[in-house]
């Protein structure tokens, strides 16, 4: 359900610091990103810039200036901001850690302590990061990934320079594993990334990297083969690696040899180190048999590398599927080829520390300052928002009631307007004269509102006038009043059809026990119909 959240309603690029995954090898720069769609993640903008020979060396930077001046470069031409930076192997330590169970806030203070018994570096020259393996009611075991404070100076020190800022800084094994394994993939794996100057060998075991090592070969080294058996430009030697690769089919006399004779050593130093990762344990981790080995890296398509690798070693080889947990091909295809994408294994993955952090969680090596200033531009930047976000409701707020305002304005004009009409009509009166008749007005109410009743006519005598059953008896006229002598009268007006109509109305009026009498003249008797009469009766 959260996946699916996020999916539809992702954090936004402001307040997530949208990033771009840059990988640094001693002969270029790769750089991309990833994109949340509705239907997952798809690859957006990707590039590569050469560097030049003699800048970046074996993963350490000789020339800040220079290799500065490309980063700047791209940050132009991409329009960057923030960054994930990969950390070759060559310039890493990883080692798994036992300790005895403390709390979480005492474990770095632990690892400092030991630190040195497993690095060639003294602890204050170093930044370390871990991750915990697993846990039992006494001891604790954690994966380190240590690197010197002035080699990870000096890459700050260039991104700085660049105007870029680091998110974190990353083992390149650890970027790579995350982008060719798939998120539920627990099984052991090496991994063989095969680039231009070198080769670098991580094997992994439940997502995690355990071993890495650096062999101090690549493609370049079988090009100059080439080259130098031949005589060809180094423009041409790749072509011809490229085009005949291990397959054994060549126009061309002994290239097959020269190129396999390469492989051969690397195929040997696989050997080496799957031997000894098989011969040592960690702490307790069990370092069972390597199941199969993934290749990745721009020369890893050297046509039949993987068949060749299979059958030597006994053991299943295949290429690296970089968009496992990227992209279903059934829904979208990257506009990425499958042979490029081998050389960009280490940017997807980095691009993905942003999104699978739960899953595969990144081991930042970010200096603990810079990991605090990023933590105080978040909130900065959460700030930004939550008062951009109310400004947004108040205007909103403010919008929906200017219907009420206008309208109540219009109300109010419309009375102004018809009060200076009255006044204009009625100069005579001043508003101290209308102050006194509304204080009249009023003191009059108060003096009615105040006067008690002396008197209440009782229902059995209106029930007498007003009865329905008095037929022919039409009253136009009851009124209620007290005499000089203290006696309640109620008049009574009307018009009788005839004589008997009125008589008997007579009649009943007289027999009730609330009237003391009923008078009426004598000559309301005189016409024969409708007879207008008036009679007057007094109430005991």
């Amino acid at each position: 359900m959260k996946q699916l959240y996020n999916r539809y309603f992702p954090t936004p690029s402001y307040l997530m610091m949208k990033s771009f995954a840059i990988d640094i090898s001693d002969q270029s720069i790769k750089y991309g990103e990833l994109l949340p769609t509705p239907t997952g993640l798809e690859l957006g903008r990707f590039g590569k810039e050469k560097i030049p020979e003699g800048v970046v060396i074996s993963g350490e930077i000789h020339d800040q200036e220079k290799l500065s001046n490309i980063l700047k470069k791209i940050k132009q031409k991409e329009n960057l901001n923030f960054v994930r930076v990969s950390l070759p192997e060559e310039q890493m330590y990883l080692f798994t850690l036992s300790l005895p169970k403390v709390k979480i806030k005492e474990l770095k203070d632990i690892i400092l302590l030991q630190i040195e018994e497993h690095i060639p570096l003294k602890a204050l020259d170093t930044v370390f990061e871990y991750e915990i393996i697993s846990s039992t009611n006494t001891n604790i075991l954690v994966l380190v990934s240590a690197i010197a404070k002035t080699t990870v100076g000096d890459y700050l020190s260039v991104f700085q320079k660049s105007g870029l800022s680091v998110l974190s800084f990353e083992l390149e094994a650890q970027a790579i594993a995350r982008a060719v394994m798939a998120a539920d993939d627990y099984d052991r794996v090496m991994i063989v990334d095969f680039g231009d100057t070198r080769t670098g060998v991580s094997i992994v075991h439940d997502g995690r990297v355990f071993f890495t090592t650096t062999l101090d070969m690549g493609g370049i080294n079988l090009t100059n083969m080439i080259a130098k058996n031949f005589s060809l430009s180094p423009q041409k030697a790749e072509e011809m690696k490229r085009s005949y690769g291990l397959d054994g089919i060549s126009n061309i006399e002994d290239i097959f040899p020269i190129i396999l004779n390469g492989i051969s050593v690397l195929r040997d130093e696989l050997n080496k180190q799957y031997e000894y990762w098989k011969t040592h344990d960690n702490y307790g981790v069990k370092n069972y048999e390597i199941n199969r080995i993934i290749l990745c890296g721009g020369d890893a398509n050297l046509t039949g590398l993987s068949d060749y690798l299979e059958a030597s070693m006994k053991i299943k080889v295949s290429h690296a599927n970089a968009w496992i947990n990227i992209s279903d091909m059934k829904i979208s295809v990257p506009n990425m080829s499958f042979e490029e994408s081998l050389s960009y294994a280490t940017v997807l993955g980095l691009a993905l520390g942003e999104y699978s952090y739960r899953t595969r969680p990144v081991i930042n090596v970010l200096p603990e300052e810079e990991k605090k200033s990023l933590e105080k531009e978040y909130w900065k930047r959460f700030i930004v928002m939550l008062v951009t976000f109310l400004s947004f409701i108040s205007l909103a707020f403010t919008l929906l009631l200017l219907p009420s305002y206008f309208f109540t304005l219009n109300k109010q004009s419309i009375a102004e307007n018809k009060l200076d009409e009255f006044n204009a009509q009625n100069k005579n009166i001043t508003s101290k004269d209308l102050d006194a008749t509304i204080k009249d007005i009023n003191s009059k109410l108060t003096l009615l509102s105040s006067v008690k009743a002396p008197f209440s006519i009782h229902n059995d005598i209106l029930s007498i006038v007003l009865s329905d059953e008095l037929k022919g008896i039409s009253l136009s006229q009851i009124i209620f009043s007290q005499r000089k002598d203290k006696k309640f009268v109620l008049d009574v007006s009307g018009v009788a059809s005839d004589r008997v109509a009125l008589r008997t109305f007579k009649e009943n009026i007289d027999r009730n026990a609330k009237v003391a009498s009923a008078e009426m003249p004598i000559s309301d008797y005189l016409e024969k119909t409708d007879l207008s009469f008036s009679i007057s009766i007094i109430i005991k």
